[in-house]
């Protein structure tokens, strides 16, 4: 393939190459506009497959570009150009998950804090009626070490709809993690899903991939005939409970894995060490998104604020509008809730990020036009548009995830 650097797609300068598949390049390109570095990932159209490949491609990346969710990869424009087709993407200078994979197992704890927000991710990418069909580690990027992207969507197909990109007896992704459907070249389903996560908690958990061959071919031969080696085999500080369920989403059977994602995440952190224990189930049936967890139980009544990934509480003062945001010594009082000391600056909370409302009725929560968006059980909150809040909802500032308390 030809190479970009150096030139303009979509106002972008392109850097150098970041990523590379098989019919497309990767680069990291600066976008001056708006002082930003992106990802664009460059399909030239004569390999593509014709004009018919195209317009199932515009079409799925339509509907790829409209997933939001804290651990997917955002996209923020597609277009064509000097006979390339391109994608305009977050860029992640954390790498990928592969990077750091080093061959020598995870405990469950450290596995988990990647593996639940993915499966959620997916979940939620299901309910949207995408399925990704190609995930693996080279497709988890780190924004930060517990902080997992899915990216890649580039073999997606939408369900429910005639004329996807590929069609049956094509097989596509990357054999190692390929589902038993995927290597037979049959139609696939969301449960290709559920296997493609298993495999590579299967990976995480033991240092080996679920099949492991001399040739592609032959490893995808050897999951169409037998089930993967039981993962306590590997290593036997795999507890019981979490080998029947890697055993369960990994079966060659689409129909003997679990129903949907949300069930394989769910069990997965009902198990110890997932992420702690339990404060509250989600509010909405069905969301996606972290479940706010909590080391210690706590005695604090009245309205509060829980820190998702640490557990802390902080009380909402006694009164009816509640400053959220950022403290900054140049930028005059803090607000009534720091969340400054909790991770907010990474996490892209802005200084004065949100204002919660008390009324007769209960909470409100208000955006205050911030940087990265105010979002509840993770659907964003516009400016000048109060939502309600409900014992046990999620709120994100940005990338950090609350949970809301009212005793």
């Amino acid at each position: 393939m030809q190479d970009w650097r150096g030139r303009v797609i979509a106002g972008c300068r392109l850097a150098e190459e970041i990523g590379r598949g098989a019919l497309s390049i990767v680069y990291r390109a600066y976008q001056p506009q708006l002082e930003r570095w992106v990802a664009i990932k460059v399909l030239p159209t004569a390999a593509s497959g014709g004009e018919e490949f195209l317009a199932r491609f515009r079409r799925e990346a339509r509907a790829i570009a409209a997933l939001r969710h804290p651990n997917i990869l955002t996209v923020y424009d597609y277009g064509e150009q000097h006979d390339i087709a391109y994608i305009v993407m977050e860029y992640v200078a954390g790498g990928t998950l592969k990077s750091r994979l080093t061959g020598r197992p995870l405990e469950w704890p450290d596995a988990a804090t990647l593996i639940l927000p993915v499966g959620r991710a997916l979940a939620y990418a299901h309910s949207q009626s995408i399925v990704h069909r190609d995930v693996k580690p080279a497709n988890i990027l780190l924004a930060q070490d517990d902080w997992p992207l899915l990216a890649d969507f580039g073999l997606a197909k939408v369900l429910g709809r005639d004329g996807g990109i590929t069609q049956p007896g094509i097989t596509i992704g990357t054999p190692a993690y390929f589902s038993p459907e995927q290597a037979a070249g049959d139609e696939v389903d969301h449960r290709t899903d559920i296997y493609g996560l298993a495999a590579v908690l299967y990976e995480l958990l033991t240092g080996h991939l679920p099949f492991e061959a001399a040739t592609p071919i032959e490893m995808m031969l050897r999951r169409l005939r037998e089930p993967p080696l039981p993962p306590r085999a590997l290593n036997p500080h795999i507890s019981p409970a979490l080998e029947r369920l890697l055993m369960r989403a990994l079966s060659l059977n689409p129909a003997a894995r679990h129903a949907t994602m949300e069930e394989l995440v769910e069990d997965l952190a009902r198990l110890p060490g997932a992420t702690g224990r339990p404060v509250y189930p989600p509010a909405v049936a069905g969301a996606t998104g972290p479940t706010v967890r909590l080391q210690q139980p706590t005695a604090t009544t009245g309205a509060h604020l829980v820190i998702a990934s640490t557990g802390a509480t902080l009380p909402l003062p006694p009164r009816d509008i509640v400053l959220v945001g950022r403290a900054d010594p140049r930028a005059g009082p803090p607000p009534d809730v720091d969340l400054g000391p909790h991770g907010g600056a990474a996490a892209g909370v802005s200084r004065q990020h949100a204002r919660l409302c008390r009324y007769p009725e209960g909470w409100l929560v208000e955006d205050l036009h911030s940087t990265n968006g105010t979002y509840v059980n993770d659907v964003r909150v516009a400016p000048g548009a109060p939502a309600p809040l409900r014992h046990g909802d999620r709120l994100r500032f940005g990338q950090l995830t609350v949970g809301f308390q009212e005793r």
